[in-house]
Order: C-alpha cells, then sequence, then structure tokens
C-alpha cells in the first residue's frame, strides 16, 4: 500500500531524518505497548488524521478499504475462536454450535484496530521517510543493507506500476483480468505474473551489473542531499521522546493494558486519561505545522 509522497514543503517533510525515525520509533512502541480498545481506537483515528492530513482523502480512503479487508479478517478469527465469557447471541446447526462473546468481540476489535493503525503507519512511514533519507541514515552505517533496502523499496514500486501497465495493456487486447470465472481470473493473473518474474529477474541481473561496474562498495558513497540538525529537530524528537517515557510509565503502572481479557471494562478512568499523551505523540507532527505556519507568517 502506497499512499504517495508528503510534499516538502511542509514542516514534517523538513525535519532531520534521524528525528523522523525516532518519531516513528516512538509511534511504533506505543502500539504494540498497549492492548486496551479504548487506547487502539484513539491510535487508529489519530493516525487516520495523519495520513488525510498529508496526503489526499480519495487515496486515504483507498487505504482504508484496503487496510479494512486485513481487519475483517482478524475481527471474524478472533470472534469465531473466542467461545468463552459472556454469550451476546447463540446458534446452533445440529452438532456445531456458535457463540457470539462479548470477548471476541472487543478483543476482536482492539487486535483488529491495532493491525490497522500500524499499517497506516508503515504508509505514512513510507511517504516521509523517502529513499534520499533511509539512505543517508543507513549507509555510514550499514552501507550493503541500505543499498539492499533501497534496491527493494524502488523494485516494488516499478513492480507495481508495470503491473497496472500490463494489465492497460492487456486490456487493450481483450484480456480482463477482472472479469469470468475466478479459476480463469487466477489463470490470467498467473500469465502476467510469469511475464513480471521474467521481467523483474532481468532488470535485476542488469541493475547489479551496473552496480559491479561503476564499482560499488570500492569506497565511501557520497550523498546527494545533505541535512542539518536543526532547533526543530531537537525540541520534536525531544517532545516525542517525553511522551513515550510518559506512555511507558503508565503502561508500567497498568494503564491501557488488560490481563484477562475476559473482564475487559470500558469504563476505567485511568484507560480515558491515557489517550491524552497519546494524542499527543500521534498529533506531535500537526502541532509542529501549526507552530511552523504561525513563525512563517
Amino acid at each position: 500500500m502506497n499512499g504517495g509522497t508528503v510534499a516538502s514543503q511542509t514542516f514534517f517533510n523538513q525535519l532531520h531524518p534521524a528525528t523522523l525515525a525516532g518519531y516513528f520509533v516512538a509511534l511504533f512502541t506505543i502500539l504494540l505497548l498497549f492492548n486496551h480498545l479504548i487506547v487502539a481506537g484513539t491510535l487508529f483515528l489519530s493516525i487516520v488524521g495523519l495520513n488525510s492530513w498529508y496526503f489526499s482523502w480519495q487515496r486515504v480512503r483507498g487505504l482504508l478499504k484496503g487496510t479494512g479487508a486485513f481487519m475483517l479478517t482478524i475481527l471474524l478469527f478472533n470472534v469465531l475462536l473466542n467461545q468463552r465469557g459472556s454469550v451476546l447471541w447463540q446458534a446452533s446447526l445440529g452438532p456445531v454450535s456458535f457463540r457470539l462473546t462479548r470477548t471476541g468481540v472487543l478483543y476482536g476489535l482492539t487486535m483488529a484496530i491495532m493491525l490497522g493503525a500500524m499499517i497506516l503507519t508503515f504508509v505514512l512511514l513510507n511517504g516521509i521517510l523517502t529513499t534520499p533519507k533511509i539512505s543517508y541514515l543507513l549507509f555510514p552505517v550499514v552501507p550493503r543493507l541500505a543499498m539492499l533496502l533501497t534496491i527493494s523499496m524502488r523494485l516494488v514500486t516499478l513492480f507495481t506500476q508495470k503491473f497496472h501497465r500490463l494489465m492497460m495493456l492487456q486490456k487493450t487486447r481483450g484480456l480482463i483480468v477482472t472479469e469470468g470465472a475466478w479459476t480463469q481470473r487466477i489463470r490470467k493473473t498467473g500469465k502476467l505474473m510469469r511475464i513480471l518474474l521474467i521481467d523483474s529477474i532481468s532488470g535485476s541481473m542488469e541493475t547489479a551489473v551496473l552496480m559491479e561496474a561503476r564499482g560499488f562498495g570500492a569506497r565511501r558513497r557520497s550523498h546527494y542531499q545533505t541535512y542539518h540538525w536543526r532547533a526543530a529537530d531537537g525540541w520534536f524528537l525531544g517532545g516525542a521522546l517525553i511522551l513515550l517515557v510518559i506512555a511507558i510509565y503508565l503502561r508500567w503502572a497498568g494503564w491501557g493494558w488488560t490481563t484477562n481479557v475476559y473482564h475487559l471494562s470500558l469504563s476505567v478512568t485511568t484507560d480515558w486519561l491515557l489517550t491524552l499523551p497519546v494524542l499527543g505523540l500521534a498529533g506531535l507532527p500537526l502541532l509542529g505545522e501549526g507552530v511552523y505556519h504561525l513563525w512563517e507568517n
């Protein structure tokens, strides 16, 4: 999934790559720390708001449609597998019985929302940490891994573009992948994937030959773009770390965590108060945008 690239004139895109990396590490840590529905919903809505601010709503709506399929799958699996707890609805068909439990619904919703939030966070990460920024961060430390990562990201984008172009070309010849029985669709898609696989292998071998001809690895790689640490980076990263430390302390105190999913409660005051640092961390880029525009004006 790709939502696009964040505009270069925004405050978020002008931050140092190390600042951006630290912010996303803090955001992913928050996503992994808590398992409560209130915190999950707050994070999901906040990240949807971030994506809507930096990308067009049409792209975000398309992302939500694709992400919704994964979220629905997680919810269904939890509802089917979790048959303990208070029963909301029950049905039987011969020897097979099914119970819709409150625990299955609440925990399934929590896991589904957390998965959706992580996917949308990766989309935002992909849109803000572009290839030059990743190269600037990783090449001084692990140059081979950095090159492998940047090439892989580029090849995935090219693979997707070629697949769509090939589908449009085949449509002019009367071969429409999205029509017909599902067996026919699988065969048509398989033929296109075979063509793309051969083309990708050929392109990869050509890239390897070109890299060898240009002497990759013979000396330290230079950078076309350079980034400088500014005062705004210190304030932004410092604020993110403070909010992360507060959230970790509250997690250690038992806020936003349910040890017994069969007694999950939505009325605990501490879980609602926990949404404040979570909202602060997720909304930190928007706060920076507001201060940046006020300063510019």
